[in-house]
């Protein structure tokens, strides 16, 4: 492994070591100050303070004994600045808004990363549930 890949890969599984120590002012200082995040329920947070906020809140409440796992990562260097890394994760422990416990759950963490001072950061962020034999709708319209 590259060791661009390393430092990449390295982000990525802090992600889930901040996450499981609910540690949010580390988590957010692995995002670049101006980054997005969209989660997995379509909330789009813009700049690292606001990352770090909801996250913050989250990790009082619904994921305040939450367990992130992350599997595989796969790393596209996209140029030498710029990469792409998606990883499979599970989590559990988690809770619903109501407090109740909820089953584990599935997904894809796609991180764009971007080097700055020779440091990898992430500068874009989008989070996917994986939902077991659901299907996409049927489109709407036909194509000709």
């Amino acid at each position: 492994m590259s060791d661009d890949n390393q430092q990449i890969e390295n982000v990525v599984r802090a992600f889930s070591d901040c996450w499981n120590r609910h540690d949010m002012e580390a988590f957010a200082q692995l995002f670049a100050e101006d980054a997005e995040f969209v989660n997995v329920v379509g909330l789009w947070w813009k700049g690292r303070e606001e990352i770090k906020r909801a996250h913050v809140a989250t990790h009082a409440t619904m994921f305040k004994n939450s367990r992130l796992t992350i599997d595989k990562v796969a790393i596209r260097l996209v140029t030498p600045d710029v990469a792409v890394a998606r990883s499979s994760w599970e989590l559990s422990g988690h809770l619903s808004p109501a407090g109740e416990a909820l089953p584990g759950r599935k997904g894809i963490l796609m991180n764009l990363l971007a080097r700055t001072n020779g440091i990898w950061k992430i500068i874009d962020a989008q989070n996917t549930d994986i939902i077991e034999g659901v299907l996409a709708p049927p489109q709407h319209g036909k194509r000709n």
